[in-house]
């Protein structure tokens, strides 16, 4: 029996230097949780082919739908990224939690930049990046956080509530 809440974790935060710019990023809370909790963990953006460092990618909104394009290249990653995400999701059983990297086009939930087609034109920064949208789909019922997040108290003590719940509790590391 696993004594501990089971919970994926973007990569960036402090297992590898994955960033599109090869920078660590570091996050407190996902130390925390690293102790705490058993971590899955990796990239969707690398998963797909892309280096590191790499040019950047985003969503844009090309005749009403959500594409994941690459500005520098031209080249678009949309089909990857959604096979890569349904075919590594459908692989996860009795997860507790997601903590992804907000503002990510892969990653980001719910603060995500989105473009007008190829321009510079910000036209929401409320967009889902590819991967977090289908995990928000395929597990509607599982909590997920970003760090971004962290700054509203209601949300991160929902979320160490309902993915430490059936563990006895939230562990005394994050009062």
């Amino acid at each position: 029996m696993i004594s501990k809440p089971l919970i994926y974790m973007s990569r960036c935060f402090g297992f590898d230097k994955c960033r599109y710019d090869a920078k660590d990023f570091f996050c407190g809370f996902a130390e925390k949780l690293k102790n705490h909790a058993e971590i899955i963990h990796w990239c969707p953006e690398i998963a797909i082919g892309l280096g590191c460092p790499r040019e950047k990618i985003r969503v844009v909104k090309i005749d009403g739908k959500n594409m994941l394009f690459q500005p520098e290249t031209g080249m678009f990653f949309t089909e990857k990224m959604i096979e890569f995400s349904d075919n590594y999701l459908k692989t996860l059983k009795n997860i507790d939690g997601f903590f992804l990297k907000a503002k990510s086009p892969s990653c980001g939930v719910h603060n995500t930049k989105l473009f007008e087609g190829k321009s510079e034109k910000i036209i929401s920064l409320e967009a889902n990046g590819f991967f977090a949208g289908r995990v928000l789909e395929l597990f509607p019922d599982v909590p997920v956080l970003t760090e971004e997040d962290l700054k509203n108290n209601e949300k991160t003590q929902g979320f160490l509530e309902r993915v430490f719940m059936k563990y006895g509790g939230i562990p005394a590391g994050f009062a």
